[in-house]
C-alpha cells in the first residue's frame, strides 16, 4: 500500500538533508494553525531536533502575498511548508530562488513532483485519497520516518493530525492504516470500545454532556443541570459511596447501556451524530486523566490551542514541553466555551436572516459573532452532525481583524461521491476577490467585507445551481 508514495518519500528526504547540508542557515519552518498543521509542524520540528539541525518555526491561518513578500526578505536557504501552500506552487518555483518542500495534502493545483526548485510532497499524486487516506500530519510522518527510523515513535501525532482532519471514522483506511499499525507495534496506542464523547477518561460524567459539541445536545450542552438531569433521566448514579462525582470510565456496562440508550433516543431527533460507540485511542504511557491520553481529546487540545491564537503551545505540548500543559489546558475550556457559544448563537438564529436555509444548502452569517478560527469547526461539527440531511452542503461565514471574511464550505453526508465544493470557493474569489482553496469536501476562502452582499448573491446563485446540477445528476 502507497509503495510509490514511500519511495518517493525517500528520494525526498534524501533531496532534503543534501540541502540542509550545503547551507549553515537555520531551516524555515512554515505551518498551519488546525490540528493537523501542528503536528505535521511538530513532526518535523522534532526530526530536526533529534540531528541537532537547528530551525526556525511559523505557525499561520494561510499562505498569502504579505506571507511571501515576507519570506522573500528573509535569508534562509530551505523552507518546509506543512498542511499548506499547495496553491502557491508555480509562485514559490518562480519568485524564489531556495530549496522548498512542500507537505501538503491538498488537492494539487499542479500535478508535477518537481516546479523549479520546489518540491511537493503530496498524496494525490500517488492515487492517495488526502481527505481520508492521510493527513498533513501523515505525510510529515513518513517524511520523519524517511530522515530516520527512530521517528517512528510519533506514529501517534500523526494520528492525532489526522483525527484533527476528521479521517478518523470508527477507524482509519489507508496510509493512516498503516501508521496505526506502527502506533500499535510500538506499543504506545491502545484501542478501546467505548461511548466515543469528549473527556471520557478526564472529566465527570455530567461534564462530559455538559461540554459535548460533537454531538451537539440541545438542554444537555452548555447547561450544567441539564447534564445532571440527563444523567439522572437515564438512571445511573452520578455520585459514588464516598461521594465523588463519576467519570464516564467508571460506569459498569449495565449503566452504558443505559446511557447509550438515553442518547439513541436523542440522536433519534435527528440532534446527534452518527457513531455512539466505537473504538478510542489512547495513549498507553499516559495518566488516565491527561488531555493527552485520548488522541480525539488530545486532538482538541492542539486545535484549541491553533484557534485561539497560541499556536505555539501546542507545538509545545507535541514537543513534550510540560511548561506549556497547564497554558493549554486553560486555552481548551476557553475554546469549548467558545464552541457550546457558538452553537448556541447558531440554534438561536435558525430560522433569521443570519441562518439562510434551502434546499440541498445552508448559508451561516456569524460576522463578529464567532471567531473567525473557529467558524470552520461550528460548521464541520453541523456537517457531522443529523440537523440536515444528507448531502446537504453548509457554508459558514464570520469576518476577520483585517477587514475580510472567513468562508468554510463542509457537506454533510462525509465522502460524497463526485462533490467538489472547491468549484463553489472558486466562484466565490473570482466574484469577490481574495483567494480560497482546500479539499473537494472541506474548503474555504477570504473574501473582502466590503464585497460581503454581493459574495452572498453570487453563494446563493452557486449553491443553488450545484446543488440542482447534483440533482439532476442522482437522478
Amino acid at each position: 500500500m502507497g509503495s510509490d508514495f514511500l519511495e518517493y518519500m525517500k528520494e525526498v528526504s534524501s533531496d532534503f538533508l543534501e540541502a540542509v547540508g550545503k547551507s549553515s542557515k537555520p531551516i524555515r519552518i512554515i505551518g498551519n494553525i488546525d490540528a493537523d498543521g501542528i503536528t505535521s509542524t511538530s513532526i518535523i520540528c522534532k526530526a530536526l531536533s533529534r540531528r541537532d539541525i537547528r530551525y526556525v518555526v511559523s505557525v499561520v491561518k494561510q499562505v498569502n502575498s504579505e506571507l511571501l513578500d515576507a519570506l522573500k526578505r528573509e535569508e534562509y536557504d530551505v523552507i518546509v511548508f506543512a498542511d499548506l501552500a499547495t496553491a502557491y506552487l508555480e509562485t514559490l518555483s518562480k519568485e524564489f530562488d531556495k530549496d522548498i518542500f512542500v507537505l501538503d495534502h491538498h488537492y494539487p493545483e499542479i500535478e508535477e513532483k518537481i516546479i523549479g526548485k520546489v518540491r511537493q510532497i503530496n498524496p494525490h499524486l500517488f492515487n492517495l485519497d488526502g481527505t481520508k487516506e492521510i493527513s498533513a500530519a501523515g505525510i510529515s510522518y513518513f517524511f520523519a520516518k524517511s530522515i530516520d527510523e527512530c521517528n517512528k515513535d510519533m506514529a501517534h501525532l500523526a494520528l492525532v493530525g489526522a483525527i484533527g482532519d476528521m479521517q478518523e471514522d470508527c477507524g482509519f483506511v489507508g496510509m493512516n492504516q498503516v501508521i496505526l499499525d506502527d502506533a500499535l507495534e510500538g506499543d504506545s496506542v491502545e484501542i478501546k470500545d467505548t461511548l466515543r464523547l469528549f473527556g471520557v477518561q478526564t472529566k465527570p460524567l455530567h461534564k462530559v454532556l455538559e461540554y459535548s459539541t460533537n454531538p451537539f445536545i440541545p438542554g444537555v450542552t452548555g447547561s450544567e443541570r441539564g447534564a445532571i438531569k440527563f444523567v439522572e433521566e437515564a438512571g445511573i448514579e452520578l455520585y459514588d459511596k464516598a461521594r465523588n462525582v463519576r467519570r464516564l470510565v467508571n460506569l459498569s456496562k449495565q449503566e452504558l447501556a443505559k446511557l447509550v440508550t438515553a442518547i439513541e433516543i436523542k440522536k433519534a431527533s435527528g440532534s446527534m451524530a452518527e457513531s455512539t460507540v466505537g473504538p478510542v485511542f489512547l495513549l498507553k504511557d499516559e495518566d488516565d486523566d491527561s488531555l493527552k491520553k485520548d488522541l480525539r481529546e488530545f486532538s482538541t487540545l492542539l486545535n484549541s490551542c491553533g484557534r485561539m491564537g497560541w499556536p505555539s503551545l501546542g507545538i509545545g505540548v507535541c514537543m513534550g514541553d510540560s511548561s506549556t500543559s497547564d497554558k493549554a489546558n486553560d486555552l481548551l475550556r476557553e475554546y469549548r466555551k467558545e464552541m457550546i457559544d457558538a452553537l448556541n448563537w447558531y440554534y438561536d438564529n435558525k430560522g433569521t436572516p443570519k441562518v439562510i436555509e434551502k434546499k440541498g444548502y445552508v448559508i451561516i452569517l456569524a460576522g463578529s459573532n464567532i471567531r473567525d478560527t473557529i467558524i470552520g469547526t461550528l460548521a464541520s461539527l453541523l456537517a457531522k452532525s443529523k440537523v440536515y440531511p444528507d448531502g446537504t452542503i453548509i457554508m459558514s461565514t464570520a469576518y476577520t481583524l483585517d477587514g475580510h471574511i472567513k468562508v468554510s464550505l463542509r457537506i454533510t453526508d462525509g465522502f460524497s461521491q463526485g462533490t467538489d465544493l472547491r468549484i463553489i470557493i472558486k466562484d466565490l474569489v473570482d466574484c469577490g476577490g481574495g483567494y480560497g482553496g482546500g479539499h473537494k469536501l472541506a474548503a474555504g476562502a477570504s473574501v473582502p467585507q466590503e464585497k460581503e452582499d454581493l459574495m452572498i448573491r453570487e453563494a446563493i446563485s452557486s449553491l443553488g445551481k450545484y446543488v440542482g446540477n447534483k440533482s439532476v445528476a442522482a437522478e
